[in-house]
């Protein structure tokens, strides 16, 4: 199963603020958050990003299975559009892959981020890199042990500040 990252980030590494606010990018970067989340038909995320789209109101998010992995009991109240799971990456993968998923959607945060790449499964990574620098937050990937090589697959320039970097994952 093909695996994709799809994160807004700033130059210095960070994908929230302090308390998971992510608002500050651009409609060009979620416009295409949401086209990677509608083609793939899914999306994965942690629980604190769970947690923060669902206080801003924007959860579950429109045309896609919302997979929310959580260690803490997380009660489902919007059916069959959300999965709630307290399992590792590669079992998350096999449950989307029963439901006959092709490809899966990772969008955060930074531990699922990091326990997804720990484990070897993600394949692309798309960075929409915004203009906008702050000393603390979420790192892409929080601390964790792992060390993986990556290729330029492009580069392209969302908007007049915002550039997009494709990466492949090599294995």
């Amino acid at each position: 199963m093909k695996v994709i990252l799809y994160m807004g980030i700033t130059p210095n590494g960070y994908i929230a603020k302090p308390d998971g606010d992510s608002e500050w990018t651009s409609e060009e970067d979620l416009k295409g958050f949401y086209e990677q989340s509608k083609k793939a038909g899914n999306i994965i995320m942690g629980k604190n990003t769970f947690n923060y789209v669902v206080k801003q109101e924007m959860f579950p998010f429109p045309d896609a299975l919302n997979v929310v992995v959580s260690h803490e009991a997380i009660e489902n109240t919007w059916g069959e559009k959300v999965l709630i799971l307290n399992k590792s990456p590669k079992e998350v993968l096999v449950v989307l892959k029963e439901k006959g998923f092709q490809s899966a959607f990772l969008a955060g945060g930074g531990q699922l981020n990091a326990s997804f790449m720990k484990e070897g499964l993600v394949d692309e990574m798309y960075l929409d890199v915004e203009p906008l620098i702050f000393g603390q937050g979420i790192k892409l990937f929080a601390d964790n042990d792992f060390e993986l090589e990556l290729e330029l697959l492009d580069v392209k320039k969302m908007n007049s500040n915002t550039v997009q970097l494709h990466y492949k994952v090599l294995k």
